[in-house]
């Protein structure tokens, strides 16, 4: 309890400190404004002719933070143009989800510079858009009363002709059928106008929409990774608040000239060069939203459909008007011509009036023109900051205060509940300690003939082997199963230190690597793999020595065919009186086998291969391999890796071995620290560099 209250006070103390005296405060100011989307002007037809379609918020986004608009908003401010960069730097352009509402965000010291800078981007960018939309509608103007004088002269042709005609041939009428016909094809002529005018505004719509879009695509192919997420700048900001919070924390401990501090600058210093140049990249239009690219790629294809079906339209009606004329063609001379003149005097009329009216709704929008971008909330001057947020600082540090001592409090508790010394050993599990091997960087998961002989190690494993094979000796054990409680505590490493160690002092010993999940000792000694221990458990061996045999001489060898086997996978090592029988290939049934007839006929025939049978087995805690091996072997060697092994993890590998009635002869306690009294006795043969001073290091041992 004390170590919580502890961390929560200093924590809480330090939050005090770096917000009160360290953070500098900042004020933010927004201002917002209210994009509409709508066509601007309608001219011929319900679409927008020669005029590029409606920006996309993004694109009113990438205008608001480009120069022209940081260069009107420092007028503005009456500064220097050439302070327009910096300006930029200080912009956020945000859009309200599902709105047309663009947020322009800016963070100061100076609560007052803060708003006016809003304000002055807001008001810059909205003039902007006021003199695109008035030159857009003022061009379209102008486009129709061109087509509309153009109709006039028509209609007034047509009206002279059929007045030319009528004196000189007299009043004519058309009969029923030839009216309709006429009144067809001019219906078709005007539907023909508007679908050319139609295709002519999607091809204008479909060329600026492409430019754009081939700009971007150019963009892309020569930088792939130009094509950003639209959330880019938002996790660049996270991550920056991610870093600034680590680095109060790392003050709390350590002063600014601590190299974990100054390491933490460099890496803030980078993001923010990142993020500034991934500003000035999407200013000068070097990147692209990948909502934005999509989006036009979408654009693109329905107006190329669009196109499509309005030239099929065309194309259709000129058939059709084609067919009508030929019919006209069949009149008496007079009618036909008479026919004529009346047709082209309807289509001129209709195309008149059609355009008057354009022309017309053209004049009031320019007169009354909608305002498509509008400031409509101005930022105000904030009157509090909005970093550092003191109370919720303050109030983290705390929680974390809280959190870091109740982990500390778990922490200690665990260390507690470890084993570190052959006293801890006997006190938790009454067992003997044969060897405690101290911990060593420069030898650690080496074998012992990679060491000085005179080394602390060596001389470990040699006090090892000696206890080990004086504790075998009452009751005679010939068959030794070394385990471990959990992987990484350097069970199999302390298997094969210990056999060359026995093998040194002459002792006939041999190796059995029965761990059939992860085998460690045929990498440890550099042997080959493929014939083992499980070759001759699945039966895979005895057929191959049969069929070979009865091949050769055509009987079956006199041996027994388990010797025959067992002398063929024995791969004697360099070292005198040492072999090793490897795990071979992995089987997917390792507890069947191990509990196999062939297992115990195995085991019968290897007992006189050596003086002593060393086996290897996968960690206790997690599976049963050991427990099995443990009832048909005759004692059990326990290796534990001292500070690692919690003591009721290893209570219970030792109650589930006991229940076997296989004996644990004692524990070999691996990796003692040098604080450990067990050490004491390795330092006295210093000079090694195994010393007191030496620091201990948290590793992973091989199995």
């Amino acid at each position: 309890m004390g170590i919580i209250l502890l961390c929560v006070a200093l924590l809480c103390v330090a939050g005090v400190f770096v917000n009160f005296y360290i953070l500098k405060v900042k004020y933010q100011s927004v201002a917002s404004i209210l994009v509409e989307q709508p066509p601007r002007v309608l001219m011929l037809t319900d679409k927008s002719a020669r005029v590029p379609p409606p920006l996309s918020i993004e694109t009113q986004m990438k205008l608001i933070r480009s120069l022209p608009i940081a260069e009107a908003a420092a007028k503005k401010m009456n500064l220097p143009v050439k302070n327009a960069r910096g300006l930029l730097g200080r912009v956020i352009v945000k859009n309200e989800e599902d709105t047309g509402i663009i947020n322009i965000i800016v963070e100061s010291p100076d609560p007052k510079e803060c708003a006016e800078i809003a304000n002055s981007f807001a008001r810059a960018f909205e003039e902007m858009s006021q003199a695109f939309a008035k030159e857009s509608v003022q061009e379209a103007t102008q486009f129709i009363s061109d087509q509309l004088e153009i109709a006039s002269n028509d209609l007034t042709r047509a009206e002279d002709d059929i007045k030319e005609f009528s004196m000189q041939y007299g009043a004519m009428w058309l009969d029923e059928d030839a009216s309709r016909r006429n009144e067809m094809i001019t219906r078709f002529e005007v539907e023909k106008v508007n679908g050319e005018i139609e295709r002519r505004t999607i091809q204008a719509q479909l060329a600026a929409i492409e430019r754009m879009f081939n700009t971007k695509l150019s963009n892309v192919y020569q930088n792939p990774e130009s094509l950003i997420q639209d959330s880019w700048l938002t996790d660049m900001r996270e991550n920056l608040t991610q870093f600034e919070l680590e680095r109060v924390a790392l003050l709390t401990k350590y002063t600014e000239d601590h190299p974990k501090v100054q390491d933490l600058d460099k890496r803030i210093q980078k993001l923010l060069t990142k993020i500034e140049k991934g500003i000035s990249d999407l200013v000068a239009e070097k990147v692209v939203f990948e909502d934005a690219f999509k989006s036009d790629q979408k654009q693109i294809l329905e107006l190329h459909t669009q196109l499509l079906i309005t030239e099929n339209r065309i194309e259709v009606l000129k058939d059709v008007l084609a067919q009508l004329k030929h019919e006209q063609e069949s009149y008496p001379e007079l009618k036909y011509k008479y026919s004529r003149l009346v047709r082209t005097l309807d289509v001129a009329e209709k195309l008149y009036i059609l355009l008057y009216e354009k022309h017309q709704q053209a004049r009031i929008d320019e007169v009354q023109q909608d305002v498509k971008v509008k400031v409509f909330e101005e930022a105000r001057i904030p009157t509090q900051p909005v970093s550092p947020q003191r109370k919720k600082n303050i109030l983290i540090m705390t929680v974390f205060g809280l959190l870091l001592g109740v982990g500390l409090a778990f922490l200690l508790e665990e260390m507690e509940e470890t084993i570190h010394s052959s006293d801890d050993v006997r006190s938790y599990l009454n067992l003997p300690v044969l060897g405690s091997i101290p911990y060593s960087a420069e030898t650690i998961n080496k074998l012992i003939t990679d060491v000085p002989l005179k080394s602390p190690i060596a001389e470990a494993y040699r006090r090892l082997s000696f206890f080990t094979q004086l504790f075998c000796l009452d009751p005679p054990i010939k068959s030794l199963l070394v385990t471990s409680s959990k992987s990484d505590e350097g069970k199999s490493t302390t298997l094969a230190n210990l056999a060359i160690s026995m093998a040194q002092e002459g002792t006939k010993v041999l190796m059995v690597d029965t761990d059939l999940r992860r085998p460690m000792l045929h990498r440890m000694f550099n042997i080959d793999n493929s014939l083992g221990l499980s070759s001759i458990l699945t039966g895979e061996l005895e057929a191959e020595i049969a069929v070979s045999d009865l091949a050769v001489s055509g009987h079956l060898p006199k041996e027994s065919l388990i010797d025959v086997m067992v002398d063929r996978i024995i791969q004697p090592l360099s070292i005198k009186g040492l072999s090793i029988i490897p795990a071979g290939p992995l089987p997917a049934n390792s507890i069947e086998l191990l509990r196999s007839e062939r297992m115990l006929a195995f085991l019968r025939t290897i007992d006189k291969k050596a003086d002593l049978v060393l086996f290897d087995s996968p960690p206790s805690i997690h599976v049963i391999d050991a427990v099995v091996l443990a009832q048909i072997l005759d004692g059990v060697l326990f290796v534990i890796n001292a500070g690692r092994v919690n003591k009721d993890e290893a209570l219970q590998v030792k109650y589930m071995i006991e229940s076997t009635k296989t004996p644990i002869i004692g524990v070999a306690l691996n990796n003692i620290v040098a604080t450990s009294p067990d050490y004491y006795y390795y330092y006295y043969y210093g000079g090694y560099g195994y010393g007191t001073r030496q620091r201990r290091k948290r590793v992973k041992l091989k199995r």
